[in-house]
C-alpha cells in the first residue's frame, strides 16, 4: 500500500488513524469503543465473590445479627424495623398489597467485618466496568437494610434517585434459606433478567449474592413463600467531580446510539464496522451474526438494539460482508454479502464500492489491513517471471439507511438483496410493488456488460420469492401474483430448494380468490413435478425422481396449510393425479405417502380417494408395508361400514396374502443337504451345507448371517400379519366392487413353529 490507497476507498499513510466521514458516524464510532467492555449492561448479578460470607452485621437494639439469619433474630430485627413505604407520584404511601417488607436506615446499621468494606471497594470497580464507566471511581453508598418475611414482596416499580449522581442500585442478599423472592428486572415492559440469589445452585444459605440494575429500571420482588430474606441496598453513584458523565435515565449504550442514528443526515449515508475476530465462511453462513464473538458481538448487539427503537424513517439495514482485496497484476476488490441471519446474498466481483469505515479501536491503516494478508508465490514458469499474489480479507458489518436500501442494493449488490430492503419499508402498496417487480425483471433481462456483470444473476433466488410473497399478500393485487409466477417463480433453477416456498404459497392461496390465482399456481406445481426419468441417465433419473417427490410434497404441504375450500380441494386433486403418475416403488417409499393418505381420506371427495387407492391397489404387495402403515394413521376417521374402509382393507388383504406366501415358503420341510447353497463368507460352511453331514465344528467360523436375517424376517412378517388381521380382518360392508374379505387362518403355516424353534 505504498501508494497510500487502502482497500475499499481508504487513503492515507500506514501510521494514519482513519476516521469515518459525517458527524453522526464519528459519534457512533466513539460510542462503540465503549462496547469493548460490554458497556452499559442493563442488569447483572450472581455470587458476590469479593465479599465475606459473614459481614459482622450490627443493629442498634438487636446487637450482632448472625448469618444465616435465625428465626429468633429475624423476629427481633423486624420488631426494630419500620414498615417499608412506597412512593406514588409525589406521595409516600403504605399498602402491603403493593409492598410488604421492613427496613432500617443506614445510620442504624454497622458492618463490623473490615473485609466487607475492602470487598465493597473492589466490587465497585467491577460494577463500574460493567455499567460502562471503566476507570471511573464510582461510590457504593448504603441506602437501607431490608427484611422480607413470608408473604413479603414489592410489585413492579422504578427507584427514585436517592443520591446525587446515582447511576444504579446494588442489592446484596446475605446468606439465608428461603423460597421465592426472585428479583425480576424489566426492559421496555418485558421481563429480561431474573436474579434468584443462589437458590437454584443451593448456595443462598452459605454465600452472599448480588444484583445490579440501572437506577430507573423497572423491577419487582416476587413474593417470599417461606423463610426470610435479608438484604443491604446500595446506591451506585458517580463521584461529585464526574457527574457530567451521567446519562439520561434508563439510557444505555444502545439508547445513546439510537439517538445518534435518529439524527443522521445526508453526510452519514452509510458506514462499515470491521470485525476484530477471525471468522469462516461456514460459521457466518450457518450462524450469521450469532457467530460473532467478544467485542464484535457486543458492538453489533448495541447497533441492533439501537436500530430496534429508532424512528421507522431512520431505521438501518445491516449486512455481514466478507471484504477481499486481491493483488496480483492489478487490484481487485470483492465482497461476499450475507444477511444477519447468515443467508448468502451475493458475491460482488471487482466491486467499486467505497466504504465509510468506523474505527472504534483507533487503529492505524496498517493495523487494520497490513496483517490481514495471505500471500502465495509462484516461481519462474517458461517465459513468465515469478509472481506473488496477496489477498487481504476481513469481515465487516455494513449498514445504510433502510429507506435507501432498494437503491443501494440494486447499485452495489443485486436484485436478491433489493427485495429485503423493500421488506424493511412495509407496508408497500401495489403501485410501488409493481414498479419494483418491473425494475427487477428489466435487470434480469438486461445483457451482461462490464467486468462485474456476472455478479448479477439471470434468475432470482428462492429467498427472493419468499420475501416477495409477503409483499404480495400485503398489496392484495392478483395481477401481481401472475407477474410473480411468470417472471420469477417459473424461472427458478430446477435444483433450488423450492420447498422453502411453501409457507409463502400458502399465504398467497389463503389471501386471494382461487379463481384469480389457481391456474398459475397449479401450472408452477405441474412444471415442478413433471419429469421423464426414462429418457435420462441413472444420475439424472434420480434427480428427476427427487424433483417429482419435491413437487408432490409442495402441493400436499400447501393444501395441508389451508382451510377447507376450493384452493385446498384443487391442490389435493392435483397431488393425487401426479402421485398416480409416479412409479409404485418410488411413491411407496416416499416421505409424502402419509400426507397423501391424510388428505385423500379426509377431503370428502370419493373421486380423489379412488385415484390414490387405485394407484396402490396396482402396486406390488411387497412394497405396501409403508403404504398401509401410512393410511392406518388416519383410519380412525373412517367408519367400518364406509366404502373407504373396504378399499383400504382390500389393499391390506393383498399384503396379507403376500406375507402368508412368504411365510409358507419359509416353512418348507428342511433338509441338511443343499446342493445349491451359497455361503460366500466361509467356504468351509458352504461345503458343509452342500454335503450330507448333519453337524460341523463352528469354532472360529463366521456367524450364520443368512439364518439371522431369515429369523428376523419371520418374526416381522408374523407380527405384521397379526396386526393387519386385527385391524382389517373379517367381512367389510360395501358394494361388490369394493367389498373385501381377509381370511384369518386358525393356524400358522405348516413348518413355521419347528423352523422358529430351530432358528431361535
Amino acid at each position: 500500500f505504498s501508494d497510500g490507497k487502502w482497500p475499499f476507498g481508504g487513503e492515507g499513510q500506514p501510521t494514519d488513524v482513519p476516521a469515518p466521514s459525517g458527524p453522526a458516524c464519528q459519534q457512533i464510532s466513539e460510542m462503540l469503543a465503549r462496547a469493548d467492555n460490554n458497556a452499559g449492561e442493563y442488569s447483572f448479578g450472581g455470587q458476590a465473590a469479593t465479599l465475606p460470607a459473614v459481614p459482622g452485621l450490627y443493629v442498634d437494639g438487636v446487637g450482632l445479627v448472625p448469618v444465616p439469619l435465625t428465626e429468633e433474630h429475624a423476629t427481633k430485627l423486624i420488631a426494630t424495623c419500620d414498615k417499608s413505604p412506597f412512593g406514588k407520584r409525589l406521595s409516600t404511601m403504605m399498602d402491603e398489597s403493593v409492598r410488604k417488607s421492613w427496613q432500617l436506615a443506614p445510620d442504624q446499621v454497622e458492618i463490623k467485618n473490615p473485609m466487607w468494606q475492602n470487598g465493597i471497594a473492589t466490587f465497585t470497580e467491577i460494577i463500574a466496568d460493567r455499567l460502562g464507566y471503566k476507570g471511573v471511581p464510582m461510590q457504593c453508598l448504603l441506602y437501607k437494610l431490608l427484611v422480607y418475611g413470608e408473604g413479603g414482596h414489592f410489585v413492579k416499580h422504578q427507584d427514585t434517585e436517592k443520591e446525587d449522581g446515582m447511576v444504579a442500585t446494588l442489592v446484596v442478599q446475605l446468606p439465608r434459606v428461603h423460597e421465592g423472592g426472585d428479583l425480576v428486572v424489566y426492559r421496555r415492559g418485558e421481563e429480561k433478567y431474573r436474579h434468584d440469589f443462589g437458590k437454584s445452585d443451593g448456595t443462598a444459605a452459605y454465600l452472599p449474592h448480588y444484583a445490579v440494575h440501572f437506577a430507573d429500571a423497572e423491577h419487582s420482588l416476587e413474593q417470599v413463600t417461606s423463610g426470610y430474606r435479608l438484604v443491604l441496598v446500595y446506591s451506585v453513584c458517580l463521584p461529585p467531580t464526574m457527574r457530567h458523565l451521567m446519562r439520561s435515565h434508563d439510557q444505555t449504550l444502545s439508547e445513546e446510539l439510537a439517538g445518534v442514528v435518529n439524527a443522521m443526515g445526508q453526510d452519514d449515508e452509510s458506514f462499515a464496522l470491521l470485525l476484530s475476530h477471525e471468522y469462516t465462511e461456514k460459521s457466518i453462513g450457518e450462524l450469521g451474526s450469532r457467530a460473532l464473538k467478544g467485542v464484535d458481538r457486543a458492538r453489533f448487539q448495541a447497533l441492533e438494539e439501537a436500530n430496534a427503537v429508532v424512528s421507522p424513517a431512520k431505521r438501518l439495514q445491516f449486512f455481514i460482508a466478507q471484504l477481499e482485496l486481491d493483488e496480483e497484476n492489478e487490484r481487485y476488490e470483492n465482497i461476499k454479502w450475507y444477511s444477519p441471519r447468515g443467508e448468502s446474498i451475493a458475491h460482488s466481483i471487482r466491486s467499486k464500492l467505497e466504504l465509510n469505515f468506523l474505527n472504534p479501536g483507533q487503529e492505524t491503516f496498517s493495523g487494520l489491513w497490513a496483517n490481514r494478508g495471505n500471500s502465495t508465490f509462484e516461481g519462474y514458469l517458461g517465459n513468465s517471471g515469478a509472481t506473488r499474489n496477496t489477498t487481504y480479507s476481513r469481515y465487516a458489518v455494513v449498514a445504510w439507511p433502510a429507506a435507501q436500501g432498494v437503491e443501494n442494493a440494486f447499485k452495489y449488490i443485486n436484485v436478491n438483496a433489493a427485495v429485503g430492503a423493500l421488506q424493511a419499508q412495509r407496508p408497500v402498496d401495489a403501485v410501488l410493488l409493481r414498479r419494483f417487480m418491473e425494475v427487477v425483471s428489466a435487470k434480469l433481462a438486461a445483457p451482461r456488460e462490464g467486468v462485474n456483470s456476472w455478479d448479477h444473476p439471470k434468475t432470482v433466488s428462492v429467498g427472493f420469492c419468499c420475501s416477495l410473497c409477503e409483499l404480495l399478500v400485503d398489496a392484495g393485487d392478483p395481477a401481481l401474483v401472475h407477474l410473480f409466477f411468470s417472471n420469477f417463480v417459473n424461472g427458478l433453477n430446477q435444483y433450488d430448494k423450492k420447498d422453502d416456498l411453501v409457507d409463502g404459497l400458502i399465504a398467497l392461496a389463503g389471501r386471494f380468490d382461487w379463481n384469480d390465482i389457481g391456474q398459475v399456481l397449479l401450472g408452477f406445481l405441474d412444471r415442478t413435478i413433471t419429469a421423464d426419468p426414462m429418457r435420462m441417465s441413472h444420475y439424472y433419473s434420480r434427480v428427476a425422481s427427487n424433483a417429482d417427490d419435491s413437487g408432490l410434497r409442495m402441493a400436499l404441504r400447501i393444501a395441508d396449510g389451508l382451510n377447507a375450500g376450493a384452493a385446498q380441494q384443487a391442490l389435493i386433486r392435483a397431488a393425487a393425479e401426479k402421485a398416480a403418475q409416479l412409479r409404485g416403488d418410488e411413491l411407496s417409499k416416499s416421505s409424502v405417502v402419509g400426507l397423501l393418505w391424510k388428505r385423500a381420506i379426509g377431503c370428502g371427495d370419493m373421486d380423489i380417494f379412488n385415484i390414490v387407492a387405485n394407484k396402490f391397489s396396482d402396486t406390488k404387495p411387497s412394497l405396501l408395508q409403508p403404504v398401509i402403515e401410512a393410511f392406518s394413521q388416519h383410519i380412525a376417521v373412517v367408519d367400518a361400514s364406509d366404502n373407504k374402509f373396504a378399499v383400504l382393507a382390500s389393499i391390506a388383504a393383498k399384503r396379507i396374502d403376500w406375507l402368508n406366501t412368504q411365510l409358507q415358503s419359509m416353512g418348507q420341510p428342511f433338509s441338511w443337504e443343499m446342493p445349491d447353497a451359497h455361503f460366500p463368507d466361509n467356504a468351509h460352511i458352504q461345503a458343509f451345507l452342500r454335503g450330507p453331514n448333519v453337524s460341523m465344528d463352528t469354532i472360529g467360523a463366521t456367524s450364520f448371517l443368512w439364518f439371522s436375517e431369515n429369523q428376523r424376517k419371520l418374526v416381522e412378517y408374523m407380527a405384521e400379519v397379526k396386526q393387519l388381521q386385527d385391524r382389517y380382518g373379517g367381512d367389510v360392508t360395501g358394494n361388490a366392487r369394493k367389498r373385501a374379505r381377509v381370511d384369518q387362518p386358525n393356524t400358522i403355516p405348516e413348518g413355521i413353529p419347528s423352523l422358529m424353534s430351530y432358528l431361535q
